[in-house]
């Protein structure tokens, strides 16, 4: 019997009959009316964010805060617009990455707590947030995976977050 690695996380073996590992199915099963921790949406944060337009009401006119060179993040996004839609790109930061993703907006997220806990250390110029929990997305090796629905605990240039739901809608 002949293995080659799964095309989707391209960590895990499948045999030549199976088409994607065992993971991956999982992942490509979930529907998109429930947003449950720990399962992969996909690659692209700004497809993922349309297709949760599609399905659960969000902002489609905020789906432009979701591409390249962007801080991937939106206010006031979902169904009823009082949560705001998040994605992480490079937790516990990478200088070195970072400057090469959004320019002149340079962000430390530290992933802290098994994902409970979220610290956002912004520039003085960018201040305070609004107060809005926030829809949370990390990017992980094998894609966007979401870490939950955070509440803000302190507000400023550096921000603590705490998780609230493991799921949304809540």
């Amino acid at each position: 019997m002949k293995y080659k690695k799964c095309p989707i996380c391209d960590l895990n073996y499948v045999t030549n009959d199976e088409k994607y590992c065992s993971v991956c199915q999982r992942s490509l099963e979930i529907d998109f009316f429930h947003i449950v921790r720990g399962y992969v949406y996909g690659n692209n944060s700004q497809q993922i964010y349309e297709k949760f337009c599609d399905t659960l009401g969000w902002d489609r006119t905020k789906v432009n805060k979701f591409g390249w060179h962007t801080p991937l993040y939106a206010e006031n996004a979902d169904t009823d617009r009082t949560n705001d839609v998040w994605f992480i790109f490079y937790p516990n930061y990478d200088a070195e990455k970072i400057n090469s993703v959004v320019d002149d907006y340079h962000v430390v997220n530290l992933i802290k707590n098994n994902g409970d806990n979220i610290i956002e250390v912004v520039e003085n110029r960018l201040g305070k947030s609004n107060n809005a929990n926030r829809i949370t997305f990390v990017k992980t090796s094998s894609g966007y995976k979401f870490f939950g629905v955070y509440k803000i605990i302190h507000n400023g240039t550096t921000r603590l977050y705490q998780r609230i739901s493991d799921i949304y809608p809540m």
